[in-house]
């Protein structure tokens, strides 16, 4: 897959923040869950200690109007 990335916003949650990502495949079609198999292994972090960082989830769903772009959403979270 020749996929092309851009950050298109960041936001606040608790423990931690949420970063959006539009996802792009210049070469066939993309779906959200092709996006979160992809992406996942890339941002993957565990944390073994109080205050750590760590993240085990990301979530995408389907650019409107679109078959090669997943908006995706990887959420970065703090051990507290």
């Amino acid at each position: 897959m020749d996929l092309t990335i851009t950050q298109i916003g960041k936001t606040d949650a608790d423990s931690g923040y949420d970063e959006f990502l539009l996802i792009e495949n210049k070469e066939d079609a993309l779906t959200p869950e092709q996006a979160e198999a992809w992406l996942l292994p890339q941002v993957y972090r565990d944390s073994y200690r109080a205050g750590g960082y760590f993240c085990h989830y990301v979530s995408g769903s389907q650019y409107p109007y679109s078959d090669n772009k997943v908006i995706a959403i990887v959420h970065h979270r703090y051990d507290i």
